[in-house]
């Protein structure tokens, strides 16, 4: 199981400068509350599932990819079990398993909208470095210490992430069982585990704040940037692509209605 970072690629989403891809995640995340049509936003979610597959194959392998997909596909099942309204597509005699126009169209729309904005979050993580989005934001005027903090919030996520599971690994060797007991227990067993990780990451930030103070951040007002990556005319083709695309999709969308 891979983790839900960076990956190095040469595609044209990875030379995409960061904010362009940022603003293109926003916009595409409110273009899917204004698709109605449940054919439209399910051809959304597949052009950004074929994108994420054709940046990286291992896909299905990244961490928290089936799970959201799994989610996707539960929300499916619920609007088609549990809304019995238009007519009837299939009836196999029992009353919860009819299944209607109303539950499929509303089931694919309100799927398909969770499908896309998770594609499109998991296509800017998979393809922009932490840090580069980090350096674009404070040139656009964010103040540097909010900056360094998104870098290193998103660098020691992955730390934290292993030392969790080397906590959990040594808890089940002094014979804790976490697939056994009662809820309290349960609470119990949760704090016993999240106990030593929050201690291992305030030991962590301690160090960090005096590694920081020794190298005087926060003394100068101005910061320098060692990469100075800018917009490029790629930047300007993809952006007028994206506009005639959510162009077209929302007049698809408006005449679909009428």
């Amino acid at each position: 199981m891979h983790k839900l970072t960076f990956i190095n690629g040469r595609s044209i989403l990875h030379r995409l400068y960061p904010i362009i891809k940022f603003i293109w995640l926003l916009l595409g995340s409110i273009l899917v509350f204004f698709l109605n049509d449940s054919l439209l936003l399910l051809f959304t979610a597949g052009v950004c599932l074929l994108i994420l597959h054709l940046i990286h194959s291992g896909i299905w392998r990244i961490r928290g990819f089936r799970f959201a997909f799994l989610t996707g596909c539960v929300l499916l099942i619920l609007y088609l079990l549990f809304d019995k309204t238009g007519r009837i597509l299939l009836d196999p005699g029992i009353n919860l398993l009819i299944l209607t126009s109303g539950g499929l169209d509303m089931g694919i729309r309100f799927s398909s909208r969770f499908f896309s904005i998770v594609f499109l979050s998991y296509l800017l993580i998979l393809t922009t470095r932490p840090n580069d989005l980090a350096y674009a934001l404070m040139k656009m005027g964010i103040p540097y210490r909010y900056g360094f903090m998104l870098v290193t919030a998103l660098r020691l996520a992955p730390i934290l992430e292993e030392e969790g599971r080397t906590i959990y690994k040594a808890q089940l060797v002094r014979g804790i069982r976490y697939d056994k007991g009662s809820l309290r227990r349960i609470f119990l067993i949760t704090r016993q585990f999240m106990t030593p990780l929050l201690i291992s990451a305030i030991r962590r930030a301690d160090k960090l704040v005096f590694s920081m103070e020794g190298r005087g951040f926060g003394k100068s007002q101005r910061r320098t940037f060692r990469s100075q990556a800018a917009p490029t005319l790629l930047d300007l083709i993809i952006s007028v692509i994206l506009v005639v695309s959510f162009s077209a999709l929302l007049i698809l969308n408006y005449e679909g209605n009428l």
